[in-house]
């Protein structure tokens, strides 16, 4: 089958990770932390984009747009990123390689080291004097405090949304041969979850971790709220709506699938 082999790779892509996590947690952290620092500095000026373009009819296109350079970076440089390893586990595990208990935990170390790394940058740009700069009403505070006055399950249907259009992003790029269309794939389709405003968890983290720090409104229980429900999301859009489909509408054995329909 024509996708056969990217399910394959993407299994053993999750294989890796939870080896290095087992055999090296701190280089598997570091690659955790770094993940959450690269997508936190993107996000700052994402929401510096949306604040400084907010009268242009193009700003928001132009901010979203940008926002792809995040995931970018982290596939280029191998960090780990919880939204999309929610894919990667998912397929690996329905291979049989791994098993659904240690890609749980996968997930929440790799959710920890990506929490750690939005909070150094928060802490640098604090340090920086890059957030008491900004005026109270900037886009970041404002949508940090519209973020987390949603309702559970709307927070919860817009995180699902959010990863399954991630992971379909990651899941095209897997078929890329080379960096350029790769490069297209993931600012063009990520673009969509943030046009829209969905709820990415670790993008979540980034935001609040600056309108915490700064001189935003919002109060840690509203973080710990959004983030509970949107990651929540998360994992249903990128295992159960793009990881799992992946797997099993791609079987190792090609009759299975025409079995399936007689």
């Amino acid at each position: 089958m024509i996708d056969r082999p990217y399910v394959e790779y993407a299994a053993h892509s999750g294989v890796r990770k939870m080896q290095l996590l087992e055999n090296d947690p701190r280089r598997y952290m570091a690659r955790s932390v770094l993940a959450g620092m690269y997508l936190s500095i993107v996000l700052f000026v994402f929401w510096c984009l949306n604040n400084n373009l907010h009268e242009s009819p193009f700003g928001k296109v132009i901010a979203s747009a940008f926002f792809g350079v995040g995931l970018t970076i982290i596939v280029f440089t191998n960090a780990e990123l919880f939204t999309s390893n929610n894919m990667y586990l998912a397929v690996s595990s329905s291979e049989g390689q791994t098993s659904w208990k240690r890609t749980i935990m996968l997930w929440v170390a790799c959710y920890l080291g990506n929490l750690v790394g939005a909070l150094i940058v928060a802490s640098l740009l604090r340090a920086a004097g890059s957030l008491a700069d900004l005026p109270l009403d900037h886009a970041l505070y404002t949508g940090a405090e519209h973020k987390v006055h949603q309702a559970a399950l709307v927070i919860f249907a817009k995180g699902i949304l959010a990863n399954w259009i991630v992971c379909l992003a990651v899941r095209l790029a897997l078929r890329c041969k080379d960096d350029i269309a790769k490069i297209a794939i993931l600012i063009l389709v990520v673009f969509i979850f943030l046009y829209l405003g969905f709820e990415h968890s670790i993008a979540n983290m980034g935001t609040f971790s600056m309108s915490l720090l700064g001189n935003g409104s919002i109060t840690l229980s509203d973080a710990l709220y959004n983030l509970f429900f949107a990651t929540l999301g998360n994992i249903v859009g990128g295992a159960f709506l793009v990881g799992v489909p992946f797997a099993y509408i791609n079987p190792s054995d090609p009759q299975a699938s025409s079995s399936a329909h007689e």
